[in-house]
C-alpha cells in the first residue's frame, strides 16, 4: 500500500494542488487523478485502483464536494474498507463552512492560515505512517510549482526530490513523473490562446498568416512543456545541483510565456521582458542573468569541435581566453563551481532540447570540455 489518496471535487482543484504540493514537500506521497491518469484510462477503474492502493485517504469537504457524486462514491468505498480492515484511515479536511458528512474529527482549513493547517494535517498523517509508506517507483511524482511566472519554488522542488531519493536511492526519474502545477498567469495565457484559436473564424482581423501563427505558438508551447519536464528529469538524474534545474526551468518557462504573450496583441508590459530568455544578444543575457560581466563562448567535447554549444559565461571565468585568445580545457581556467550550474548546464541543455537536430548530446563531464571565444 502506498500514497495518500486525495478525494475532491474538480471545482476545488486549485486548493487541492496546493495541498498536494505541500504534502509532497513534507515527504508525504500523494495520488491525484489529474497527475496519475491519461486519455483513454477508465475514470472509475483508475480512481478505484488509486483508492485500493492508497494507505490513507484525505477527503476534501466543501459545498462542491458534498454535491459531487464522485466524492460521495469515493467516500463510500473508503469507509467500507475501513469497516473491513478495522483501521481508520479516512481523514476529512474541511475548506469552507459546509457541515461534515460523517461523525469524525477533521482537519479544518476554513478560516485558518494554510501553512498552520498544513502543519497540523502533516502531524496526523506522519503519526499514521504516511512518511514510511512503501511507494512504488512508478507512483512517485515530482511537482514543478512556479511561485512567480518564471521562478520555480526551490524549497518544494528540493524537498520533494530529497524525499523521493530517500524512498528510492536508485530512482531514475521519468519526464512523465514530473508534473507542472498550473500557475495562474501561465494558465490564463494558455486558455486565452485556445480561445483565440477556437474563435479564429469570427476574428475581424483574420488572416491565414494569423491563424497559422496562433497554431504554431500553441504547438511550440506544448513542446516547451515537454522540454521542461524532460530537462528537469535529466538534470536531477545526473546529480546536478538544484540551481541548474532552477535556471534551466527559468529559460524554458520564460520562452513559453513570451510566445504566449505575443498572441495577446498588447503593447509593453511584463510580457516583453520575457523575451530576454532567448539570450539572443548581450543586452538580453545581461538582463536575464543579472550581471554586466558576460562573454559569449563556444564549448565542445574534446575532439568534436563541430558539436559546439554557444553559451554566455561570466567574464571572470573566461579571463584566460580573453588574455590569450586560444581555446583551452574548461577546468584550466578554474571557473567557479556555480558557473556550471547557473550558466553551463542550463544553457547547454536548453539548446540541445530546443534544437535537437542542430546540437550533439551535452557535455556532462566538463573535464572533457574545451572552451573558446565565440
Amino acid at each position: 500500500m502506498s500514497n495518500v489518496f486525495i478525494s475532491h471535487a474538480s471545482v476545488d482543484k486549485p486548493f487541492v494542488l496546493r495541498l498536494a504540493v505541500g504534502l509532497l514537500a513534507k515527504g508525504i506521497p500523494v495520488w491525484l487523478d489529474s497527475w496519475s491518469m491519461t486519455l483513454g484510462d477508465s475514470l472509475r477503474d483508475a480512481i478505484y485502483e488509486g483508492l485500493e492502493q492508497s494507505s490513507l485517504v484525505v477527503v476534501v469537504v466543501s459545498d462542491a464536494s458534498i454535491r459531487s457524486g464522485w466524492v460521495k462514491r469515493e467516500l463510500v468505498v473508503a469507509l467500507k474498507r475501513e469497516r473491513q480492515t478495522g483501521r481508520r484511515f479516512v481523514i476529512p479536511l474541511r475548506i469552507d463552512d459546509t457541515a461534515m458528512p460523517c461523525d469524525r474529527l477533521h482537519a479544518d482549513f476554513a478560516g485558518r492560515g494554510f501553512s498552520e493547517a498544513l502543519e497540523d494535517l502533516t502531524r496526523v498523517l506522519v503519526a499514521k505512517g504516511a512518511t514510511d509508506m512503501a511507494v512504488l517507483p512508478a507512483r512517485e511524482v515530482l511537482p514543478l510549482r512556479f511561485t512567480r511566472p518564471v521562478d520555480l519554488d526551490a524549497a518544494v522542488l528540493e524537498a520533494s526530490w530529497k524525499h523521493m531519493r530517500r524512498r528510492h536511492p536508485d530512482l531514475v526519474l521519468l519526464p512523465e513523473q514530473v508534473v507542472l502545477v498550473e500557475e495562474p498567469e501561465y494558465g490564463a495565457l494558455r486558455r486565452s490562446l485556445h480561445h483565440r484559436i477556437d474563435a479564429i473564424a469570427q476574428d475581424p482581423d483574420y488572416t491565414p498568416e494569423a491563424e497559422r501563427h496562433l497554431k504554431d505558438v500553441n504547438d511550440l508551447v506544448g513542446r516547451l512543456e515537454v522540454v521542461l519536464r524532460t530537462g528537469v528529469a535529466e538534470l536531477l538524474n545526473r546529480g546536478k545541483e538544484i540551481d541548474a534545474v532552477l535556471w534551466f526551468a527559468k529559460i524554458i518557462r520564460a520562452r513559453a510565456l513570451y510566445r504566449l504573450w505575443t498572441t495577446r496583441m498588447v503593447a509593453g508590459g511584463l510580457g516583453q521582458g520575457w523575451k530576454i530568455a532567448g539570450l539572443d544578444d548581450y543586452k538580453d543575457a545581461r538582463e536575464f542573468f543579472g550581471t554586466d560581466e558576460l562573454d559569449l563562448v563556444d564549448l565542445w567535447r574534446d575532439g568534436h569541435r563541430t558539436g559546439n554549444f554557444t553559451l554566455w559565461m561570466p567574464r571572470r571565468d573566461v579571463a584566460d581566453l580573453l588574455r590569450f585568445g586560444t581555446p583551452q580545457r574548461y577546468y584550466d581556467g578554474l571557473p567557479m563551481m556555480m558557473t556550471e550550474h547557473i550558466y553551463v548546464y542550463p544553457q547547454m541543455l536548453a539548446e540541445h532540447l530546443c534544437y535537437p537536430r542542430k546540437t550533439r548530446e551535452p557535455v556532462w563531464d566538463l573535464a572533457e570540455a574545451i572552451i573558446g571565444l565565440h
